[in-house]
């Protein structure tokens, strides 16, 4: 016999008790002392809604005592009748995150915050990890009569039965990773939560969901390859003149402003198939791994830093200029190269050649326009290449030497200023 002991919130309590007493198993309820019988927080999501985060007010330890063999049984029903707690077997040889799925030493690293979030991605059909969903494939009966199989519509071909599963989930990275347009949905999501925050802000309240997701989900991508080198495009984005913003406004609207800035440009990165790796003051660094099916990650980046540029201008400096506040400019700095993920504390880390060249040749850029390393730029394509032209180092007084091939590192600055 083994003993199962889910730790579950009171809403969840009478699903998981009944449907654990149909198969016929031991069940004994205990409370544990919770944090007051209060409504518990809101967690408010990217587009504005609302909804309520559970902080464990009531909550209780169901345990199960039942034969080896059904342990797979009792964990299923637990996790069919509940959204969020902790599942762990006696002796103890799993432990299972219900919000996430996650078994083990993961289960047991993940926080309660970290399962609310989780739970939170899952109700508002945010698509992990990079908010953006995939399009179904569409098909059609098959043109020619016998065919076993399928014609799909998008890639314009026919897709044998046998092979069906495979393509449940269609990704075009050009399509999917544009750059968005003033026109755009995403602009009018960006006011509404702009406006939103800033009312939070001067209640002294704080609606960071954002985020605290997308810094959640960074940090869980990182954690999977610890002390390992992946392949990335680094992207910096910093405010230009934050000094002197700091000395116009108050502090409490110079941290108004930081806010939303990051909290929008965090937006953008995950919309274009990259992680927010950290915040820096009024900087947000992000990353692009390779990865095959979201196609070039440099280009991804020039994709997300052409974003942003828009976004600042159709969103974010509109609703700054009608608070009285002033129009905010940026500097935008990307490169590409291998990077290890280190853990510097408890968090992970990226650290790598790539990372030190965008700091340095971010204070060379004009303010809306982005500069870029040679590593990056070699692998745009044609099209994309044509919107960036390599400065003369004399002109910008640029005289890093590249370790590797121990000649000054060509840089490239966009032809065209938002």
């Amino acid at each position: 016999m083994i003993r199962i002991e889910a730790e579950l919130p009171r809403d969840d309590l009478m699903g998981v008790s009944d449907a654990l007493r149909i198969i016929d198993v031991s069940v004994n309820i205990t409370k544990v002392k919770g944090r007051g019988k209060g409504v518990g927080s809101k967690v408010h999501a990217a587009k504005g809604t609302e909804m309520h985060r559970s902080e464990f007010q009531d909550k209780y330890i169901v345990q199960v005592t039942a034969p080896d063999s059904i342990e797979n049984d009792v964990i299923e029903i637990i996790q069919s009748n509940s959204k969020t707690g902790k599942i762990t077997i006696f002796p103890v040889s799993r432990v299972i995150d219900i919000g996430s799925g996650v078994e083990n030493e993961q289960a047991l690293a993940l926080n309660e915050y970290d399962s609310v979030i989780l739970a939170a991605a899952k109700n508002q059909n945010t698509s992990f990890p990079f908010g953006v969903a995939a399009e179904k494939v569409k098909f059609s009966p098959p043109h020619t009569e016998g065919e076993k199989g399928y014609y799909d519509v998008i890639e314009k071909k026919f897709v044998p039965l046998d092979v069906l599963e495979s393509v449940i989930y269609h990704v075009k990275p050009v399509e999917r990773f544009q750059i968005l347009s003033a026109d755009d949905q995403v602009v009018i999501e960006s006011m509404t939560r702009v406006k939103r925050n800033f009312s939070l802000y001067k209640m002294k309240m704080s609606d960071s969901y954002s985020q605290a997701f997308l810094k959640y989900v960074a940090s869980r991508f990182l954690s999977l390859w610890p002390e390992q080198e992946i392949n990335a495009t680094i992207l910096y984005v910093d405010i230009v003149g934050s000094t002197k913003l700091a000395t116009l406004l108050s502090s409490e609207e110079l941290s108004g402003v930081i806010k939303v800035f990051s909290e929008e440009m965090s937006v953008i990165v995950s919309k274009h198939a990259g992680f927010v790796l950290k915040y820096a003051g009024d900087a947000v660094i992000a990353f692009f791994p390779e990865l095959r099916d979201f196609g070039n990650m440099a280009e991804n980046a020039v994709r997300c830093a052409n974003s942003m540029n828009m976004l600042i201008k159709h969103s974010l400096n509109p609703i700054f200029v009608s608070l009285g506040l002033p129009a905010i400019r940026v500097r935008i700095g990307i490169d590409t190269g291998k990077n290890r993920i280190v853990f510097l504390g408890s968090d992970p880390d990226l650290i790598g050649h790539s990372i030190t060249i965008v700091s340095k040749i971010l204070p060379l850029a004009q303010p809306n326009q982005i500069t870029m390393g040679d590593t990056a730029y070699k692998i745009l394509s044609s099209d994309m290449a044509e919107q960036f032209t390599k400065i003369n180092p004399d002109d910008k007084k640029w005289n890093y030497t590249h370790p590797g091939t121990g000649e000054i590192y060509p840089i490239y600055f966009s032809r065209h200023l938002s």
